[in-house]
């Protein structure tokens, strides 16, 4: 059988067209000593009894050893777990145990909090100092490597979804889907009208985590392309400008959170200019006139770990109301509205988005088929409509969606318009019971200076009088509050929000 489609290919052809380019972290490798690395690093994993078909976990912030790391598994045809370490730790565990590794490779801080513990001592690996197990860079003493033959339909990754629907559901995917599941992200950005647009001369950085989607697949995308690749460890607003004046940086992805918190920060005008590449959860309206006003180009992309990327907006970079609320289907990926018994639903009618793509994993694993995955399709659970253009727009999550009177609040809207008020930082809408109504609605709010709430429900007003709301769906409260619970995305946790008391 031929290798087909993997992951390691994409490193391996970087290494020789464009061997002096870089990847950027506390230390710098070129893409040929990066891949000499990954050859040395996976002989000694054979070594140590890693092969085709072996899981092991990673534990750690992006890191130079990450990245090595998720090239070293497609290498050695074996499965990598990134751990999505913004779990609450006994969770976290649990999704260690459940991924079937026998091997952890982790960084200090989680060998100090105790993640080595439970596998056998010799099969643990620091990425750190940590003096109790095998350092990482005693990995790197081999000149050759028994390299596997791994074919695209070969396992390479293991991942989890971030729990906040309770607890975290594991995909496996290929090589192949990994490896086409990014590259169709690439697709869209070079081949049509993205201002995100992304190409071999932009200096990419990474702000999604690996264990999120392999940040992406960014590190997938920088390596195909020959770009330079800043990696800056753990999130830090003010580490990150740096780098971004430092090393050039003209892209980078993240979530709508980090990208207000780069703003707020950004006293230097480092942003002016660079391209983002936005997703997780919808931007704003006020985010977005953030964005306009900084000069930052950016398309929203949506997707998740049980399908990965399936659209990204597309259009000018004028229409920014178009290209924060409305994501085109990327190629190959198929996507449908329906209704409850699951028929498909006309432009403009809104029901639950279903998906399908070839990188699909199909299933969950180690978990009762609740009928997500059916006829090649995934349910997203995502409330939405199709747009006569062929056009996604997300309004809301099933479980997040206000249904007063038999009829559905798109919450998404809602907090888009309350964004826009002078003072509102962040907010977020969820539902309240109501003995008449069923559900109402209610506006949770971080401000950054005092807001009467009288004009506030006068802005709502206005917006119902312009058609762009109906009057019934502003909320019947608006909480301030200190801080938005944020779940291990980055996205706002609104399970959190719905358990408050006010």
């Amino acid at each position: 059988m031929g290798e087909g489609f993997n992951v390691i290919k994409i490193l391996r052809r970087a290494s020789v067209l464009f061997p002096g380019n870089k990847v950027i972290a506390e230390k710098t490798l070129t893409y040929r000593e990066l891949y000499e690395n990954v050859s040395k690093i996976s002989t000694s994993m054979n070594k140590m009894g890693i092969s085709k078909g072996t899981v092991f976990a990673v534990a750690d912030y992006n890191s130079m050893e990450f990245m090595e790391l998720l090239f070293a598994a497609s290498m050695t045809g074996s499965i990598v777990y990134p751990v999505n370490i913004k779990l609450p730790w006994n969770m976290a565990m649990e999704t260690v145990r459940e991924s079937g590794a026998e091997y952890m490779f982790a960084s200090d801080d989680f060998l100090n909090a105790g993640i080595g513990k439970e596998f056998q001592e010799d099969h643990v690996i620091s990425l750190g100092s940590n003096n109790k197990y095998t350092k990482f860079n005693e990995l790197l003493v081999s000149d050759m490597h028994r390299e596997e033959i791994t074919s695209g339909t070969d396992n390479y990754s293991i991942l989890f979804t971030s729990g906040t629907t309770g607890k975290p559901k594991e995909v496996l995917y290929t090589n192949e889907k990994a490896a086409n599941g990014a590259l169709s992200i690439l697709y869209q950005l070079g081949m049509f009208q993205s201002p995100a647009s992304l190409n071999y001369s932009d200096t990419i950085l990474s702000l999604i985590p690996f264990y999120h989607i392999w940040s992406w697949g960014s590190a997938f995308h920088a390596a195909y392309l020959g770009a330079n690749y800043v990696i800056t460890g753990k999130y830090n607003p003010e580490n990150i400008l740096s780098s971004i004046k430092k090393h050039n940086v003209k892209w980078l992805n993240a979530v709508p959170t980090m990208v207000y918190d780069l703003i707020s920060h950004d006293t230097d005008n480092h942003l002016n200019g660079i391209k983002m590449l936005i997703g997780g959860s919808p931007i704003s309206s006020g985010i977005a006139r953030k964005l306009k006003d900084k000069n930052i180009k950016f398309s929203t992309i949506y997707g998740g770990t049980d399908m990965l990327a399936t659209s990204i907006s597309i259009g000018k970079e004028s229409d920014i109301e178009s290209l924060r609320s409305v994501t085109h289907p990327v190629p190959m990926v198929s996507a449908s509205v329906r209704d409850e018994s699951g028929k498909i639903l006309g432009n403009n009618v809104i029901g639950e988005l279903w998906i399908n793509a070839p990188w699909l994993p199909g299933k969950y694993l180690n978990r009762k088929d609740e009928g997500e995955y059916e006829d090649g399709w995934f349910k997203t659970g995502d409330v939405g409509l199709i747009t006569e253009t062929g056009g996604i727009k997300i309004l809301d999550r099933i479980k997040d969606v206000v249904k007063s009177g038999g009829e559905w609040i798109p919450t998404s809207i809602l907090e888009s318009i309350i964004s826009e008020f002078p003072g509102v930082d962040i907010c977020a809408v969820t539902a309240i019971p109501d003995e008449k109504w069923g559900e109402r609605p209610v506006a949770w709010i971080k401000a950054s200076e005092n807001i009467n709430t009288e004009k506030l429900k006068e802005h709502m007003s206005s917006r119902v009088q312009s058609g762009h709301i109906k009057k019934w769906w502003i909320p019947v409260n608006f909480i301030f509050i200190e801080e938005i619970p944020m779940t291990s995305v980055g996205k706002i946790d609104k399970a959190s929000l719905r358990a408050k008391k006010y």
